[in-house]
């Protein structure tokens, strides 16, 4: 994670979600998330993703079908 949080970056994410974020608000956004994005680069941790995020949303969904 070599890569540093920048409000730029911030904005690009927010956008490719369609969540509208001004400037000011991806500059603060990138302020709280860079510290904690520091300490896991730091400590070499690495947060491992499932292999298919949709899955997560289907096996909620079964939990809740009757």
């Amino acid at each position: 994670m070599p890569d540093e949080v920048t409000p730029e970056r911030v904005a690009v994410f927010a956008a490719s979600a369609r969540i509208p974020l001004d400037e000011a608000s991806a500059a603060r956004v990138a302020r709280a998330v860079s510290p904690t994005k520091a300490r896991f680069a730091a400590e070499g941790i690495a947060l491992p993703l499932e292999v298919e995020p949709a899955s997560f949303l289907a096996a909620a969904r079964k939990e809740i079908a009757p």
